[in-house]
């Protein structure tokens, strides 16, 4: 087995998540890291991938001085000016941190990319690759859950983050850098959107001049096989801990999220009360964890794709039509500025 060469494109957090994922790949190698603070780099390369990469401030100096066969781009969404797409015209697989970018058209500038040079790209919503969502989207695509009816999502927490992160040039906000993740969700399990309605707004930050994108939101969304789906998020709510939840209703299946790694599958193979309680079947929800954690899987799934050994959970595509959602929404709720 060959191995193949990562790069990688912004050395913050996200980043070091992504080595020590990738740490336990067989036959992976991080060989080059990029930031335009070439400092930062140097030292991620010391502390992280042992000083065993080549660092870099530009894109073009690292696709010109080491070769890679795959990408990691660890970027804000709004900083990427068409360095993947460079990448993907010299073959460079791509793992693009989600949102995949901040404007329609950056998107289908790095789609019309890598579907032209034909390499593989993964997106980075790792609540696909949890036990608890493998098995639900199995067991919508087997039919045995029936067809899906409704989801309902809430995400709550309260954290400032980075400076980034609260630029509506750079990070986007609340609804579109994080709660993103919910939407995608929405999409694996429901299918493409019809229609949108929502809200969104700066409500509860006010007090931070630095903080300049919304905080709170909330969607409606009809999808086009007649499902429908609740979204709630807030940036003002627990300052301790990050509370995500679900609840999906299928013909045949019931499940409840308590956050993505971990859930309970209740198969009630369609039953009314009526017909449950005089069947004398017993109620036995099989609860469903994690072993890992997402991005452990979403990484393993990368390398796999890049080897051809099977197929991967989210594409360039996912990437596009997740941004189309959560820019739908925005729209129609009044984005904060």
């Amino acid at each position: 087995m060959s191995t193949i060469r990562v790069g990688i494109f912004g050395t913050g957090g996200i980043a070091a998540a992504h080595v020590r994922a990738l740490s336990k790949v067989e036959n992976v190698s991080v060989v080059a890291l990029c930031n335009h603070n070439i400092a930062k780099a140097e030292k991620f390369n010391a502390d992280r991938v042992g000083g065993a990469a080549k660092c870099y401030s530009t894109m073009d100096a690292m696709l010109a001085g080491t070769q890679f066969d795959a990408l990691y781009a660890c970027i804000p969404p709004g900083a990427h000016n068409g360095e993947v797409e460079a990448a993907a015209a010299k073959g460079v697989h791509l793992f693009l941190e989600k949102p995949i970018a901040l404007t329609l058209a950056r998107a289908e500038s790095i789609a019309a990319a890598v579907r032209k040079a034909g390499v593989k790209c993964q997106m980075g919503h790792n609540f696909r690759h949890t036990a608890p969502s493998i098995k639900l989207k199995s067991m919508i695509e087997d039919g045995s859950a029936g067809k899906p009816l409704l989801m309902q999502m809430s995400w709550y927490a309260n954290r400032l983050h980075g400076d980034w992160w609260r630029d509506p040039k750079l990070g986007g906000g609340h609804l579109i850098e994080q709660a993103i993740h919910m939407y995608d969700l929405a999409r694996y399990f429901l299918g493409e959107a019809e229609s949108v309605t929502g809200a969104c707004g700066r409500l509860g930050h006010d007090r931070f001049p630095q903080y300049r994108v919304d905080d709170t939101s909330a969607a409606t969304i009809r999808f086009r096989n007649g499902a429908i789906a609740s979204i709630c998020a807030s940036n003002c709510a627990d300052p301790w801990s990050s509370l995500l939840s679900a609840t999906i209703v299928c013909e045949k299946l019931f499940v409840q999220f308590n956050g993505p790694q971990d859930s309970m599958f209740l198969d009630h193979r369609g039953m009314t009360g009526e017909e449950a309680w005089p069947s004398g079947i017993e109620r036995a929800p099989e609860r469903i964890q994690n072993p890992d954690n997402g991005n452990d899987e979403i990484t393993r799934n990368f390398i796999a794709g890049i080897r051809g050994t099977e197929p991967l959970r989210s594409s360039v595509e996912d990437g596009v039509e997740d941004l189309k959602l959560v820019l739908a929404v925005a729209k129609a709720g009044g984005r904060a500025q």
